[in-house]
């Protein structure tokens, strides 16, 4: 009798548990607040025979926060990045990049400015 209660449909009874936990994850956690910061921009992929130059060197971010769980060691993580990868020497419009550890918790919304000004010359001997 009680194993018929327990077996019977059980796919259905698990998928309801697993609602069950998510939504009470949800009503727990809270809402995200924004909150917005200010980061350097980091350059990746340099080729060691050119220099870059930033026509910025800071960007400002607009991440969504959980209300609960504003951790400094989370919002410290973000980070601002370019990639120069195969460029040559010219200057060029690149979009700005931005990571963070922890994306459940910490989620970038936005980046002001997007796109960055980046002048790539070659290194004088």
């Amino acid at each position: 009798m009680l194993k018929k209660i327990f077996l019977y449909d059980w796919q259905y009874k698990f998928l309801a548990l697993l609602l069950g936990f998510f939504l009470w994850l949800v009503v727990n956690l809270g809402v995200r607040v924004p909150i917005v910061v200010e980061r350097s921009i980091q350059i990746v992929n340099e080729d060691p025979h050119y220099v870059y130059k930033l026509e910025r060197k800071r960007v400002r971010i607009r991440l969504l926060v959980i209300e609960r769980l504003s951790l400094n060691e989370s919002i410290e993580g973000v980070k601002a990045i370019v990639d120069v990868k195969g460029l040559g020497e010219g200057d060029y419009i690149l979009r700005v990049h931005v990571e963070s550890p922890f994306k459940l918790l910490v989620y970038p919304s936005n980046v002001e400015p997007e796109y960055i000004k980046v002048y790539v010359r070659k290194k004088p001997p």
